[in-house]
């Protein structure tokens, strides 16, 4: 969609490390991965039908609503402070689709992977 992304994945992980917020993400995230796979899900079925940007917000509310309302099972409690950085993972594993998300600089990280908007 947009620019290369110059970072792999391990980057990512690498630079969550280095705040707290990202620490918090990194164990919530290992702990639900099926979480991602369905935001990938999600986000694919999006650009599939057509769609060049969407929220964050959308994709997980999406989860929320496919893993609360319409099947059995556990429903996924994820901070709101987190979104942002699934959405960053997503632009990372498929690079072909940076700037899908529209990103800012987080305050709460200490080095953004994504230091400018997208």
């Amino acid at each position: 969609m947009t620019d290369e992304v110059t970072h792999t994945e391990e980057d990512f992980y690498e630079i969550m490390k280095e705040s707290k917020l990202g620490r918090d993400w990194l164990i919530w995230h290992k702990k639900n991965p099926d979480f991602f796979r369905l935001f990938e899900r999600f986000t694919s079925e999006a650009l599939r039908n057509g769609h060049q940007r969407l929220s964050g917000w959308f994709i997980v509310n999406r989860v929320r609503w496919e893993t609360t309302v319409v099947t059995i099972g556990d429903d996924f409690k994820i901070r709101n402070d987190y979104i942002a950085l699934f959405t960053r993972l997503y632009m990372v594993c498929h690079p072909e689709h940076l700037g899908f998300f529209r990103t800012k600089k987080m305050k709460n990280l200490v080095r953004d992977i994504f230091a400018q908007s997208t």
